[in-house]
């Protein structure tokens, strides 16, 4: 049952118009304005120009085809150790794509760290990978937003295909290595409602209980 109502969760979330969507982001602007919390502002608003800018597409997410294998990648992180995609086979992965000279994708880091919290599962993983050639700055910023996800970085921009429109794109890759969605511009991702997706995803990929006969 609980399966059941994880992949329930799932085609509802994901058959939601950007027009709900926006209505309910409409309603978290309100919210923070009342509290005077400009960041979250800031954050919650880039979040309603992507999807006000995605609004013909009707999705939260692009969601992908079956078995549609993501391309492996072997990138270093900041003290230069090879981690590739393999590695995380068994568990959900969120693979975000982005650059230091992309604001909203600096933004973005404490809603995926907080998220990455939230959910504190061994069954998910969060890789980040950094386009461009140069690491200047990314330490402070990684620091400033306590970043405890594994950072990557293409300085040779050899993961193209993994169809990257703007900065930043973010994949969510399953157990099995395939991509099952795309969320092209920023997302808030530790609001209520991305982390009932997320654990919607996780509860759906549960071993099912089976029952004993008396």
């Amino acid at each position: 049952m609980k399966i059941l109502i994880g992949r329930m969760r799932i085609k509802l979330i994901n058959s939601l118009s950007s027009e709900k969507v926006a209505r309910h982001m409409k309603i978290f602007l309100i919210q923070m304005i009342q509290k005077k919390n400009n960041f979250l502002l800031v954050l919650l608003a880039s979040s309603f120009i992507t999807l006000s800018l995605n609004a013909e597409e009707g999705k939260l997410f692009d969601e992908y085809p079956p078995n549609f294998a993501a391309e492996n990648f072997i990138l270093p992180d900041l003290q230069g150790e090879k981690r590739e995609l393999e590695e995380f086979r068994g568990k959900f992965l969120i693979v975000n794509f982005w650059a230091m000279s992309c604001n909203i994708c600096k933004s973005e880091m404490t809603t995926l760290q907080s998220a990455y919290e939230l959910i504190d599962s061994d069954e998910l993983a969060i890789v980040s990978i950094h386009a461009g050639n140069s690491y200047d700055g990314v330490e402070e910023v990684l620091t400033l937003n306590k970043v405890s996800y594994i950072v990557l970085f293409d300085t040779a921009l050899q993961l193209g295909e993994w169809g990257i429109p703007i900065l930043p794109t973010t994949f969510i890759v399953d157990p099995d290595g395939n991509i099952r969605y795309r969320a092209v511009g920023t997302r808030v991702w530790n609001s209520p409602f991305m982390i009932d997706f997320l654990q919607s995803l996780l509860d759906s990929n549960a071993p099912q209980a089976v029952s004993k006969p008396l």
